[in-house]
C-alpha cells in the first residue's frame, strides 16, 4: 500500500522538474488526486488557472508537454529565423 506521505513525496519530485517561465504552484494533495495553479496574468489581472491530476501519470504527462513548450519557444527566440518577421 501507498501511503499519502510517498505519494506527495513523488509528486513533488516529479512537480520539481518542470522547467518553464509560467508560474506553476501545488495547490492540493488529496489522495491521488494533486491540484495544479498557474499564475496568469492578463491585461494586468490575474488569472487563476487550475489543473487537476488524477495520478502521477498525468502530472508527468504535463511536466513533458509544458516542458516541451518552453524549449520550442528558447528555440524560436535563440535561432535565426524569428516567427514574427
Amino acid at each position: 500500500m501507498v501511503h499519502q506521505h510517498d505519494i506527495e513525496i513523488n509528486y513533488r519530485k516529479i512537480f520539481a522538474r518542470l522547467k518553464t517561465r509560467k508560474n506553476f504552484a501545488i495547490k492540493t494533495i488529496e489522495g491521488e488526486v494533486v491540484t495544479v495553479e498557474q499564475d496568469e496574468e492578463i491585461c494586468g489581472q490575474k488569472e487563476p488557472r487550475l489543473f487537476v491530476f488524477n495520478n502521477q501519470k498525468e502530472l508527468e504527462n504535463f511536466v513533458t508537454q509544458e516542458n516541451q513548450i518552453e524549449r520550442d519557444i528558447e528555440g524560436q527566440l535563440s535561432g535565426d529565423s524569428m516567427p514574427y518577421r
